[in-house]
C-alpha cells in the first residue's frame, strides 16, 4: 500500500513538473512575442515620423523649386534690361569718341591758325614800321607831298611823268597797307573768336556726354549689384533645394533601413514563436574588429562603443565656428580605423561636399531608433544597406569635405537624422570618451 502511494506521489510530481515547465515555456514565448511586438510598434512609429518628415521636406522642396523658377525668370528680365543699358552705354561711348575727334581736329585748326596769326603778326609788325616811317615823313613835310620839288627835280617831261605817277602810287600803297592791315587784324580776331566758341561748345558737349556716361555707369553698377544680389538669392535657394534633396534622400534611405529592420524583426519573431525560443538581443553583440592596420578602440560592454581611438579635439555644443552637433576625434597615426558604434544597418555611404566621405548608420536598441554619423573619412569600407556589428571597422579617419585637419566628426541622433539636426545629442550621453 505504501509502495502504491509512493508511486502515485511520484507521478503527481512528474505531472506537476511537466505542467510547470510548459507554463514557463508558454509565458516565456508570450514575453518574447510581446517584446518583439513592442519593438515593431516602435519601428512603425519611427517609420511614421520619417514619412511625416519626408512629406514636410517634399513640400519645402516644391516651394524652393518654385522660388528658383521665379528667380530665374526675374534674372532673365534683368539680363535683358542690362543688355539694353550696355547698348546705350556703347552708343554714348561712340559719341564721346566722335566728340573727342572733333575736339582734336579743332585744336589742330587752332594750332594752324596760330601759325597763320604768327605770320599775320609779322606782316602787321612790318606794316607798322612802314606806317610809322610814312607818318614821320608826312609830319616832316607838313602832311602832304611837295609837288613843286617833284616838278623842279624832274630832268625832262618823261621824268616828270614818272615822278607824278610815283607820288600817286605811294599814296595808293599807303591806303592799301592800312586796309590790308585792318583786314588782317579783323580776320585774326574773327577766327580766334570762332575757334574759341567752337572749342567751348565742344567742351560743353563733352562734359554733358561724360556726365551721361557716368550716369549710365552708375545705373549699370546698380544693376550689377542687383544682379549679384539676385544671383546670391538664387544660389541660396539652390543650396537650400540641394540640402532638402539630400535630406529627402537620406530620409528615404533611412526609411528603407527601418523597413528592412521591421522585416527582419518580423521574421525573427515568427521564427521564435514557431521554435518556442526567446528573441535574442543584438544591441550589445560584438563584431569583426580586425583591421588591416592601426589601432582600434576597445569595444565597450554597453550598447554603444567609442568609434575611434584618439583625443577629443572638439566637444558637442556651441563653439567659435557655430553650434557643433557632434564630437571630433583627432587623428593620431598614419592609418586610424573607425568602427561602428553599435549594431545597425548602413543606410547611407557616400561622398558629401560638407561631410566628405561619410557613413550613416541606423540602430534599433530596445525598440528605440538611433542614428550615428561618421564624417570626413579617408575611405569607406561598407556600403548602403549593409548590416554592421558593434566594433566592426567601417572605414579610416581622414580630412575630406569641409574639414580642417584629419579627424573624425561623430554625431549621435535620438531618432532619424534631419537637416536641422534637431535630434542630435551629446555622444557622451551614451559613450565614455
Amino acid at each position: 500500500m505504501f509502495r502504491r502511494i509512493e508511486e502515485e506521489t511520484e507521478v503527481k510530481k512528474k505531472v506537476l513538473s511537466w505542467s510547470t515547465a510548459a507554463l514557463l515555456g508558454v509565458s516565456f514565448i508570450g514575453f518574447s512575442f510581446q517584446q518583439g511586438t513592442a519593438e515593431a510598434e516602435s519601428l512603425e512609429e519611427r517609420m511614421d515620423t520619417v514619412k511625416e518628415k519626408r512629406s514636410d521636406v517634399s513640400k519645402s522642396l516644391s516651394e524652393s523649386k518654385k522660388e528658383i523658377e521665379s528667380l530665374e525668370a526675374e534674372q532673365k528680365k534683368i539680363d535683358e534690361e542690362i543688355k539694353q543699358l550696355d547698348e546705350a552705354v556703347t552708343k554714348t561711348s561712340e559719341k564721346i569718341r566722335n566728340k573727342n575727334d572733333e575736339i582734336d581736329k579743332t585744336r589742330q585748326q587752332i594750332e594752324n591758325l596760330k601759325k597763320d596769326i604768327k605770320k599775320l603778326d609779322k606782316r602787321i609788325k612790318k606794316r607798322n614800321e612802314i606806317l610809322k616811317e610814312r607818318a614821320r615823313a608826312m609830319q616832316t613835310s607838313g602832311g602832304s607831298v611837295d609837288y613843286i620839288e617833284v616838278l623842279l627835280g624832274s630832268q625832262d617831261f618823261s621824268d616828270l611823268l614818272n615822278r607824278v605817277n610815283a607820288v600817286s602810287t605811294i599814296s595808293s600803297a599807303d591806303r592799301d597797307i592800312l586796309e590790308a592791315h585792318e583786314e588782317d587784324k579783323r580776320v585774326k580776331k574773327e577766327k580766334e573768336d570762332k575757334v574759341k566758341e567752337d572749342l567751348s561748345s565742344l567742351e560743353t558737349s563733352l562734359k554733358e556726354l561724360e556726365t551721361l556716361k557716368a550716369d549710365q555707369e552708375k545705373q549699370a553698377a546698380e544693376k550689377d549689384a542687383f544682379m549679384a544680389k539676385l544671383k546670391e538669392s538664387q544660389q541660396t535657394a539652390e543650396d537650400k533645394s540641394s540640402k532638402l534633396e539630400n535630406e529627402d534622400e537620406l530620409l528615404s534611405e533611412q526609411e528603407k533601413a527601418i523597413q528592412e529592420q521591421m522585416k527582419k524583426q518580423k521574421e525573427e519573431a515568427e521564427k521564435q514563436v514557431s521554435s518556442a525560443q526567446p528573441v535574442k538581443s543584438t544591441s550589445t553583440s560584438g563584431g569583426d574588429t580586425s583591421t588591416s592596420g592601426g589601432e582600434t578602440p576597445p569595444v565597450a560592454s554597453g550598447t554603444f562603443t567609442r568609434p575611434a581611438a584618439g583625443p577629443v579635439t572638439s566637444e558637442f555644443g556651441i563653439r567659435s565656428l557655430g553650434d557643433h552637433k557632434g564630437i571630433d576625434i583627432g587623428k593620431r597615426g598614419a592609418s586610424v580605423p573607425i568602427v561602428a558604434a553599435a549594431d545597425g544597418q548602413v543606410f547611407r555611404s557616400y561622398y558629401s561636399s560638407t561631410y566628405g566621405n561619410a557613413i550613416f548608420i541606423t540602430h534599433n536598441v530596445n525598440g528605440k531608433v538611433y542614428t550615428t554619423v561618421y564624417a570626413h573619412m579617408e575611405s569607406r569600407n561598407v556600403s548602403g544597406n549593409e548590416t554592421v556589428k558593434k566594433g566592426q571597422v567601417i572605414g579610416y579617419m581622414g580630412n575630406t569635405g569641409r574639414s580642417y585637419g584629419a579627424h573624425l566628426h561623430f554625431e549621435m541622433h535620438e531618432g532619424p537624422w534631419n537637416l536641422e539636426k534637431t535630434n542630435a545629442v551629446d555622444p557622451r550621453k551614451y559613450i565614455n570618451f
